[in-house]
């Protein structure tokens, strides 16, 4: 319709028809102070800016941390596992004769000095491991003197033919032992681990 022409019936119920659709036709027309001074509001007012804060990344080695303790208890197993592999060294082993005799077919024996026992040249504490046959095992426990093995093994005493001078072994005892030229020395420098003897080992060996 062109401004400033007369209105026909068919303008009238157009305009009619859109003011009935308006959801607003009811309520009362707005003031021109109010429409300036709310304009001004929004042109004036400043937006609102928000701004987003990224997270800080999580460290990195937080991830490697099961790694690591994974690796280091397989070099752990692995310390441990080696030397059993390996097993432990075998025993080194001696074999020393037993004693000559002497004793009452040749004399009988001068007291036991610590002198004696000082000139032997091995001389070391064991106990018997085992007896097979005529042979005596010992597991040597202490050293005093000289180069002696992890064991020695020493043909037994007859108790019955021997004379006094040497020593019948047993099973379980644990003895003082003194030889010299590879030989075991009786007369009381070989004996069972008394309080005795060990007072006379002590003061051949001090320290």
């Amino acid at each position: 319709m062109t401004k400033g022409a007369p209105m026909h019936d068919d303008d009238r119920a157009v305009r009619v028809q859109l003011q009935s659709a308006d959801p607003a036709h009811e309520l009362p027309p707005v003031s021109p102070t109010w429409l300036d001074h709310r304009m001004e509001q929004i042109m004036t007012t400043q937006p609102t800016i928000t701004t987003v804060t990224e997270k800080e990344p999580r460290p990195i080695f937080r991830r490697w941390m099961p790694v690591v303790g994974v690796a280091a208890t397989l070099a752990i197993a692995a310390a441990i596992v080696v030397p059993l592999a390996l097993g432990s060294p075998e025993p080194s082993v001696e074999a020393l004769k037993a004693p000559l005799g002497g004793g009452l077919a040749s004399g009988s024996c001068i007291v036991l000095a610590p002198e004696t026992v000082a000139a032997q040249e091995q001389a070391f504490a064991a106990t018997v491991m085992q007896i097979q046959g005529d042979t005596v095992v010992l597991e040597v426990t202490e050293r005093f003197g000289g180069d002696v093995a992890d064991r020695v093994e020493v043909t037994q005493v007859d108790a019955l033919t021997s004379d006094f001078s040497g020593v019948p072994f047993e099973v379980g005892q644990s003895y003082l032992v003194g030889a010299l030229d590879g030989t075991i020395t009786g007369c009381g420098v070989t004996g069972p681990d008394s309080a005795e003897l060990r007072a006379v080992y002590d003061t051949a060996f001090p320290g």
